[in-house]
Formats: structure tokens, C-alpha cells, sequence
């Protein structure tokens, strides 16, 4: 992950080219989707759980600032908070593994 290259057309949402293309242009850091710190993409645990449960999940910055601190929700309801950081492409990372991540959302829509 990190490599916009080890990405095929049929593993990216389809904002995903225009982001490259924006990066390549102002040279920036190649762009990787959100994940959690195991390195599964936030987007694909998240739609796979939410038609699962059919239910909607959010990540939100209640207080925004230096020190992030993320809101996970399950149909509008808190579950549980987590520091979001940075790796060294700007690339966003959640401080939790998948698999937690899925044990959250899973006892929050039972």
C-alpha cells in the first residue's frame, strides 16, 4: 500500500484517479485511502459491515486538533473513539486493527 501503482482500476473507488492526478500535479506524496493500522482500507471493512448490519458507520472529529482523537459511529451512536495520525506520505491511518474494528461495530448493531 502507499504505491499508487499496486492498485488496479477495479480495487479504487472512482474518486481514486482524479486524487492521483491532483498529487502527480502539485507533486505531491502518492495517495492511499484510509486504513487501520493493520493496513486494511477503512472503506472496504466499512461498506462490508454496513450491508452486513445495514446500518451506516461514520469516523467523526468531534473537537478537531492537534491531537485526533475520532468518533466511531454506528447509526448516529458513539461505540467508541480512536486517535487517527498521519504516516509519512500524509496518509491517514485509524490506531486500530480491522478486526477490532469489526468487534466494535458488530456488538454495536446486535
Amino acid at each position: 500500500m502507499g504505491d499508487d501503482s499496486e492498485q488496479t482500476p477495479d480495487d479504487v473507488p472512482p474518486w481514486w484517479d482524479e486524487n492521483v492526478e491532483i498529487r502527480g500535479e502539485l507533486e505531491l506524496p502518492g495517495y492511499d485511502a484510509p486504513r487501520f493500522d493493520d493496513g486494511t482500507y477503512v472503506h472496504e471493512t466499512v461498506s462490508e459491515l454496513e450491508s452486513r448490519y445495514d446500518c451506516q458507520i461514520r469516523f467523526i472529529d468531534p473537537s478537531p486538533s492537534k491531537v485526533s482523537r475520532w468518533e466511531i459511529r454506528v447509526d448516529g451512536e458513539p461505540v467508541e473513539t480512536v486517535h487517527r495520525r498521519r504516516d509519512v506520505d500524509a496518509n491517514t491511518v485509524f490506531d486500530i486493527t480491522a478486526a477490532a474494528f469489526e468487534r466494535l461495530v458488530t456488538a454495536a448493531a446486535e
